[in-house]
């Protein structure tokens, strides 16, 4: 049984026009972590809100541990959150602040003093217990939020788009502490962001969230490689979309913008449909001269942009623009801008959507 059950979970707030979420049902093994991504009000940290107990269930039920938590106040859930905002209390120390769950639950004076050691070493600042908020860096008010959320022994994490404040150096090292610490501790973990490359890195499954509704569920390689909806597609990612008009669908025979091509599958699909495929940058090579079963389309190179590990060359394919991918090196041959190129890929790389 899995630890974590939402089950036709939905929310709606008083005169809005449409729920903010709708018929979200998700299981959540225990130790797992599971990141919801998705842009500002796609409805990820209602979500998050209606499992801490914040938010009241309009329908559904949410279940944790084998037992109903729906109807329980959020201090009766044993759940830790972590905010975006902190929320550290500016006139308590870094000890007092881990250790305020637990005195607000009535522990002994000598077990907090132990468990807030603990949590202290556990975010690696040991000598900073009796700092104050504002004597810290926002990284590492981050990780007395997080110490403060853990030292309860929570059964469940919840953390909301934690690191949307911090630059991007530090919000890179941090969101590796925390997957170690969450892996350490085995605690299973609800992550909420709306950064592609945050859920990617950190997750054992992602749920892709639009408009309060979950477009697709799956591990980081699924997400990314096989989006089933354009949309997915679109959000995870960079990606060429192309308009195609099937000729042969048992052949996976197409044409783009008037040049023949192939994908792996066209099944359910007529002769002369218009459809539309999607393609990956990294899966496209300039070349001169590629495999035989691979797609090769003419075009015009229209811009090149430098991104420090990544050449991404833009190329001009009838009416459609194409970016594709290199890999920077000293030895890299660009063409250049106005160049009549070659763009090669396999069939394999052009996923059709739905």
């Amino acid at each position: 049984m899995p630890f974590l059950q939402l089950a036709n979970v939905r929310k709606l707030y008083p005169n809005a026009a449409a729920a903010a979420v709708e018929n979200f049902s998700l299981d959540v093994e225990a130790g797992e972590f599971v990141s919801l991504l998705g842009p500002s009000g796609c409805g990820k940290t209602t979500t998050l809100r209606m499992i801490a107990g914040f938010e009241t269930l309009t329908a559904g039920q949410i279940v944790m541990d084998g037992k109903a938590i729906e109807e329980m106040r959020p201090n009766q859930r044993n759940i830790g959150m972590v905010f975006q905002s902190y929320a550290l209390f500016p006139n308590m120390t870094v000890a007092d602040n881990i250790g305020f769950g637990l005195s607000v639950g009535g522990s002994a004076k000598a077990a907090i003093q132990q468990r807030v050691r603990e949590m202290l070493a556990l975010i690696k600042l040991e000598e900073l217990g009796a700092r104050y908020p504002y004597q810290l860096s926002g990284g590492q008010q981050q990780r007395v939020a997080l110490a403060r959320a853990l030292a309860i022994r929570p059964k469940l994490l919840l953390l909301d788009e934690p690191l949307s404040a911090l630059d991007a150096k530090i919000r890179v090292a941090l969101r590796n502490d925390i997957r170690a610490i969450q892996r350490k501790l085995g605690i299973t973990t609800l992550y909420v962001t709306h950064d592609q490359e945050e859920a990617l890195s950190l997750s054992d499954r992602v749920v892709v969230m639009n408009h309060g509704l979950i477009e697709q569920v799956g591990n980081p390689f699924e997400i990314y490689n096989f989006p089933r909806t354009t949309y997915v597609a679109q959000f995870v990612g960079t990606l060429n979309l192309l308009d195609a008009v099937v000729v042969e669908p048992t052949a996976g025979s197409v044409q783009i913008q008037g040049q023949p091509a192939h994908t792996t599958s066209l099944a359910g699909c007529s002769q002369g449909e218009q459809i539309r495929l999607a393609l990956r940058p990294e899966l496209l090579a300039l070349k001169s001269t590629g495999q035989a079963d691979e797609n090769r389309l003419a075009g015009v190179v229209e811009t090149i942009a430098f991104l420090g590990a990544v050449v991404r060359i833009q190329v001009r394919v009838g009416e459609a623009l194409l970016a594709l991918d290199e890999f920077n090196n000293p030895q890299l041959a660009v063409p250049a801008v106005g160049s009549p190129v070659f763009v090669y890929f396999a069939r394999s790389s052009c996923l059709k959507l739905l």
